[in-house]
């Protein structure tokens, strides 16, 4: 991050969005705090490979494919063995010859082959590929040189293998033919399908209920020569998968799995490894045994499908499968199962037809999919299976999801900022691309202490108490965190910044800030591309920053009120001070009047711009207090005056901060305890269109007592119940001039004029009649 001190010249100041006027500023000598290179980026916390870094320094989306070959990457993944003590990575597992040129099959490249030595026998012409984790792969593909001293084999076979030993104790594996060249080979690529046959007779939404899949379960790829032929040479073995696996990766992206049963085996859901099992024993309800899980990506992805692995299966019934984009349900108690997020259906399994079901593999169309919710609705036992009525038990080795396109959404969170003292941040700006369907938010906050906290995990990523951490065996938990956190004097998160030049939304003067980016789409095959962030800042006009009350706290709804609005500065040695003041207000103000340190004093300037009240003191405050009063009226409950203070011809601006929470918000109680939202309604009873310039509009006004979260709409309908106007407001608010919507003159007669708002307390309407008569 860089921090430079150059000259800014300014026409305004942006305003802040909803709450403060525009300043006119002259030029002067501003700090910036820029983010904009690599090195800036690594010290941000954010789901790897869901956020990437490109190589200009700017940011992006990462994405998953919906065909991949699992060879590339196979580096990338780990997993434990018997033999090893710490997780192996993918890659050339063994190599009976020629091991110095084993790597040349992986190395994406058909320039570059393994060529066993003629005068090594056939039994050593093998060489092995783990893909470090299980891919639903679709065909093997071999590329043969065919070049001076490189030719293709002529006798070979290639087996497969989904990475479960054939003995517990040992990495020793069993293998499966997925083909062999059934005459001399002479072609330079060779392709083997892959395919899955299990009948079942499992019912459900999107589930493929076929007895033959076309993929199978792969993690180890065997090439066998049968035969010796001089030059014979591999190039490359590509295993062609149906897509990445997003459930890879998820702790290490922030987000973990939990579940209610085996709590120590809930990471073998997400691990990769079909060797690892999530068992399920119990007959009682689902939520009594714990028959769930939960899985958290750690972004958001687009996923088109979803497959389920079971073994060791004595009993089995029905399950539910449901995925969440994440957005935060309404009205949901924090203590039910899944996690508090708005949850769509994906599938309601039904496998309790014969034969029983073990694999499962969904297709539905792209949705949004960050968590992934699982769990058992009943238990049915098995026809002639071994063991009690009362024991039911099955094991789930693998839970997938794949998709297609750039990641929908992934959060980033810078480190703390260190501004290097106590600074008044003006304006936050930011550079981007944002192709149609694209998004980037970002928000602030600010604060001036810290304390460490530290954090316990267990190996699932998911947090737990101290005591629960002390009691897991080393294996089964994450070291501990210390985390740096924020004081009691930091705010909240700001709103987020609408615009790239925005004024600074969080509370200013401070020393420190954190940002926080939320880069997103709606469309799988765009990505945002974030290329900086710079924080404007000068010395704070008021160190020790100023405090705001606000009098009176408690009003009525739309009365005309005289609000006593006080700002107490700290200063401290060297400030500049201020002789300007903004206050957000509601509305247009009136009588407005200041006080000194006590004193009456006559503003410079009084001015209203937008929603927010402008007044220019006499002189240069650096000592006292400052009080404005002025009239106006509150119609929504819970108002917020914000207020900035400002040295007029420097652009220095500097954010108030209330004395104490709610220190300047004024409630209104008739809007608190309910009743209708929609008050004051004056609406004309009779209309005479004629053009004789009476009554030829119906005037239609109301007032709102909340802000709502959809506009009010006036509807006319006549006395059959047919709508047969939607009136639109126009400069003088909402009028009807007696025409139905397509501009006809409706007949004389009584017409209904109804006045409805959809707000989060639910739908208000009133109802007036009109009479029309011509």
């Amino acid at each position: 991050m860089t921090r430079t001190s150059i000259p800014q010249q300014f026409s305004d100041i942006p305003a802040v969005a909803a709450a403060l006027l525009l300043v006119s500023v002259s030029a002067c000598l501003a700090d910036v705090f820029r983010i904009d290179s690599k090195a800036n980026w690594d010290s941000w916390t954010f789901p790897r490979g869901a956020v990437v870094q490109n190589e200009d320094g700017s940011i992006g989306l990462g994405r998953i494919d919906r065909s991949i070959n699992a060879v590339a990457d196979a580096r990338q993944f780990r997993h434990l063995t018997r033999s090893s003590r710490e997780p192996v990575p993918g890659g050339i597992r063994v190599v009976g010859s020629a091991e110095e040129s084993a790597e040349n099959i992986i190395d994406g490249r058909a320039d570059t082959w393994w060529q066993p030595p003629q005068d090594h026998v056939i039994e050593d012409w093998f060489i092995e590929v783990d893909l470090g984790r299980v891919v639903l792969a679709t065909k093997i593909r071999l590329t043969f040189p065919d070049t001076l001293g490189a030719r293709p084999f002529r006798s070979f076979s290639v087996y497969t293998n989904d990475g479960v030993r054939a003995s517990a104790a040992r990495d020793v594996f069993q293998f499966s033919r997925a083909g062999r060249a059934s005459e001399p080979n002479v072609d330079r690529v060779v392709e083997y399908e892959l395919q899955t046959i299990h009948a079942g007779g499992a019912t459900g939404e999107h589930l493929v209920v076929s007895d033959t899949l076309d993929h199978a379960m792969v993690q180890y790829v065997r090439f066998v020569a049968e035969e010796q032929n001089v030059g014979a040479a591999l190039a490359e073995i590509e295993v062609i998968g149906l897509g990445n696996n997003a459930v890879l990766g998820s702790v290490e992206r922030g987000g973990g799995v939990r579940g209610g049963t085996d709590l120590s085996n809930l990471s073998t859901l997400i691990d990769g490894d079909k060797n690892s099992t999530w068992s399920l024993s119990g007959p009682n309800d689902w939520v009594l045994e714990g028959h769930w899980f939960e899985i958290d990506l750690g972004a958001t992805y687009w996923i088109d499908r979803a497959f389920m692995d079971l073994s060791f299966v004595r009993f089995f019934g029905s399950c539910e499968i449901s995925t969440s984009d994440g957005t935060q349900a309404r009205g949901v108690t924090t203590d039910r199962v899944r996690g508090n997020f708005d949850f769509q259906q994906l599938s309601e399994v039904d496998n309790t037809g014969s034969p029983l079901r073990r694999v499962f593999d969904f297709k539905f169309p792209l949705r949004k999919t960050r968590y992934a919710f699982y769990h058992r609705l009943n238990f049915i036992r098995i026809a002639g299976a071994q063991g009690g009525t009362n024991n039911p038990f099955y094991s789930i080795t693998e839970f997938m999801l794949l998709g297609d396109g750039y990641v929908a959404g992934a959060e980033m969170e810078s480190d703390f900022i260190d501004l290097g003292g106590t600074k008044s941040i003006r304006r936050l700006s930011w550079d981007a691309d944002l192709p149609p369907e694209t998004f980037v938010e970002i928000r602030s906050q600010t604060g001036d202490t810290f304390f460490i906290e530290e954090k316990f995990y267990n190996k699932n990523g998911v947090e737990i108490s101290q005591a629960q951490w002390s009691k897991l065996p080393k294996s089964q938990k994450q070291d501990v965190v210390e985390i740096q956190r924020k004081g009691s004097d930091w705010s909240g998160w700001s709103q987020v910044y609408d615009f790239p030049e925005e004024v600074f939304l969080s509370p200013t003067p401070r020393r420190f800030v954190q940002l926080q980016v939320k880069l997103g789409n709606d469309d799988p095959e765009v990505t945002p591309t974030l290329r900086s962030i710079s924080l404007h800042f000068d010395n704070a006009l008021v160190s020790g920053g100023v405090t705001s009350r606000v009098l009176p706290r408690q009003v009525e709804f739309d009365s005309l009120q005289t609000f006593s609005y006080v700002l107490k500065p700290t200063f401290r040695f060297g400030d500049q001070g201020f002789d300007r003041v903004h206050i957000q207000t509601p509305a247009a103000v009136e009588e407005v009047s200041v006080r000194v340190g006590g004193s009456a004093v006559t503003p410079v300037a009084v001015t209203m711009a937008g929603d927010s009240l402008q007044v220019d003191l006499p002189e240069r405050v650096q000592r006292d207090s400052v009080e404005v009063l002025f009239q106006t009226r509150i119609r929504a409950n819970a108002t917020a005056f914000n207020a900035w203070v400002s040295l007029v011809g420097t652009g220095a601006l500097q954010g108030v901060k209330p004395a104490e929470q709610h220190a300047a918000t004024v409630f209104v109680p008739s809007v608190a305890s309910g009743g209708n939202l929609i008050r004051s309604v004056d609406v004309t009873s009779l209309v005479t269109p004629n053009g004789d310039g009476v009554n030829d509009m119906a005037s239609i006004r109301f007032l709102l007592a909340k802000v709502e979260l959809t506009a009010p709409e006036v509807t006319i309908y006549d006395l059959a119940g047919r709508a047969v106007r939607v009136v639109a407001t126009g400069v003088d608010g909402y009028a009807w001039d007696g025409r139905d919507s397509a501009g006809r003159m409706l007949p004389p007669g009584a017409y209904l004029c109804r006045i409805s708002v959809a707000a989060d307390v639910g739908e208000h309407s009133v109802r007036r009649i009109i009479n029309l008569a011509y």
